[in-house]
This record gives C-alpha cells, structure tokens and sequence, in this order.
C-alpha cells in the first residue's frame, strides 16, 4: 500500500531537462510518497534579504549588529515529494541530496527548494521528506476542507479564510454567529466522516472544464480560475462530501485523521472563526491538557473532577476575606481618628 512505503525506499522517476510543473508533482499525486530519486534540473543562489527599513535598525555604540544572513540555493528538480506552500498549507522540509530543504516556493508554476548548499545541475539526488511535519500539515488541512464542506451543505455558510498554526488552526465562516450548539453539531457531523472512512482522491481537469462547471460534483462556490492558470488543474473530492479545486496534500481517508476537536469562536468582521485541531494535535492537546489538570488538582489538594468546586470555594473566601479586610481597615482608621482627638 502507498500509505505504507518506507522512508528509506524512494520512487524512481526517469531523468528529465524540464521538471514537473506545480500541480502535478509526485507529493501532489500521492501524498503519502516520503522519498523520490530524481535529478537536479538548477541551481541558482538565493537573492539575499533585503536590508532593514531606514530608521529601525538601533544606532550609536553597543547597538547590536545583526549577522549577514547565510547562503542560501534555490534548486529546481525533475519531481519533489516536497509540497512547495500554497492554498493556506505551509511547505514541507527534508532533505535534497543530504542537504536541509528549508521550505519550498511556487515561482512562476516551478517548485523552488530552498537549500542550505549547492548542488551541481544533472546530479542524481534523493528527495526525503520530513514525515511527521507533513502528516500534520496534512490532516490539519484535509480536517478544514472536512469542516467547510460540513458548514457549507448544512448552513449554507461559506469558508472566506483559513489558517494553519503551530498549535492550532481556524476556518473563518461567512457567518456573524455560530452558537454552541452549531459548534457540537458541526464537531459530530465531522468525526462521524472520520469513522465513516471516506475516500480522498485528487484528478486533473481542463481549465475550461473547471470554469464551465463541467466537473462532477464541483463545489458552486468554486471561483472562476484566472487566465494565468493554464491547467491541467488539479481537483479533490471527499467522495459524497465535496469536490474542489485544491493545490495541496490531504490524507487518503477521513479515517486518517482520527478525530477532530473545534475549540473555540472568535468573532472577527462579521464571521466567525472557528479553532480546531486534528489528528495527533488531538492526543497531544488532550495529553498536556490532562497533566496540567492534574498538576493543578496536586496543588489545591483535591481530585480533578473537583477542581471547579474548590475553585468556587476559593473565590468565595476571597470575597469574604476582602471585605473582611476593607471592614477591619475601617475600622483601624476609625481607632486611629479617635486616639488622634483625645491627644
């Protein structure tokens, strides 16, 4: 099986003078491919940063000096497993020859590796990926496609922005209000497709096709491309959920992602953004959740089911213990004022 290949044992792609073209890289056509031998189409130094704004760089004696910035390569390949950042989806990492990939640009339709060293143009390399980045990259945005599609066939509520971070990641819903109770319902709509186990698959379709409306099941809120896409154009469908068009990886089934967990609203220009965390984000959540739970139930002495009742308990007494301490003031400036007439 695919999702099962070994990081140690690449695919073989035949050498090539033109690479493939973003949209169409092996990371694109198969998400779970950690390893790819191929070749190294070009190498160029990357453009060094540009030098700070005027006016913010500190000045007069001990201002620190910043370090000049270290070389860096932008390597072009014949095929990468390394998924260069686009649609909300931060790039991959790994390895390119043995050498550390930083992350990975779409310019102009090429995917550009980002390089700690140079590597000689024609030279045979394998590309390795760093998995369990990827992984959770993966089901963080598979989980978003998930929830959009749940919110946009049961409200109608559209998805206007998304965002991944490193703890947790939000869709932001075309809605002014989404209650507690739509949080639950969206949450268990979500992990009955995780356990339903659907099927994800990504197929290529004309530009024209798109545009027309010509691919099954296209979601109709699917903006019209613009000219600069040439296609072929690559569309995900989540089988009886949704079809869209979309640049980066998504797991194979919804099973992969174990469990979703929504968090929190935010309010933000009449949406609403929605926090969530998938896949091994909810072990870990619920992990570190756990343990400051129970370090906090060792501090106040009591079980951790307790901990709300002894914090109730503790506000009261400082309530009490606060007027107490107003009254005894009072009092004490009474006593003084007293002493002060009878001097």
């Amino acid at each position: 099986q695919t999702a099962a290949r070994s990081v140690v044992t690449p695919v073989a792609v035949a050498p090539m003078a033109t690479p493939v073209r973003c949209g169409e890289l092996l990371c694109q056509r198969d998400s779970y491919a950690r390893a790819v031998s191929t070749v190294v189409v070009s190498c160029e130094p990357r453009a060094a940063a540009a030098a700070a704004a005027p006016g913010k760089r500190k000045k007069g004696k001990g201002a620190a000096v910043p370090p000049p910035p270290l070389p860096e390569w932008e390597v072009v390949l014949g095929d990468t497993v390394l998924f260069p950042e686009g649609g909300g989806q931060p790039s991959d990492a790994g390895t390119v020859g043995g050498v550390q990939c930083s992350r990975v640009d779409n310019v102009d339709g090429l995917a550009r590796h980002v390089l700690s060293a140079p590597l000689e143009p024609g030279t045979a390399v394998d590309v390795v990926l760093d998995w369990p980045r990827r992984e959770d990259n993966m089901a963080q945005h598979s989980a978003q496609h998930l929830l959009t599609a749940i919110a946009l066939r049961k409200w109608g509520y559209d998805t206007t922005s998304w965002g991944l971070g490193d703890a947790t990641s939000f869709l932001e819903l075309g809605t002014p209000e989404f209650t507690p109770l739509m949080m639950a319902e969206l949450e268990a709509e979500a992990n009955e497709a995780v356990k339903a186990g659907t099927a994800v698959a990504p197929s290529w379709h004309s530009v024209a096709d798109v545009n027309e409306g010509r691919v099954p099941g296209l979601r109709k809120s699917s903006k019209p491309l613009p000219p600069s896409v040439t296609g072929p154009v690559r569309v995900i469908t989540y089988d009886g959920l949704d079809t869209n068009t979309c640049c980066g990886t998504h797991v194979h089934s919804t099973a992969r992602l174990q469990a979703v967990k929504l968090l929190r609203v935010e309010r933000a220009k009449g949406a609403c953004r929605v926090l969530y965390v998938a896949g091994g984000r909810v072990v870990s959540l619920l992990g570190s959740t756990f343990e400051r739970s129970a370090l906090l139930a060792s501090k106040m002495s009591v079980p951790q089911e307790k901990l709300l009742e002894r914090y109730d308990e503790n506000a009261r007494k400082a309530v009490e213990h606060e007027r107490a301490a107003k009254s005894l003031a009072a009092e004490v400036v009474t006593l003084l004022g007293q002493a002060l007439r009878c001097r």
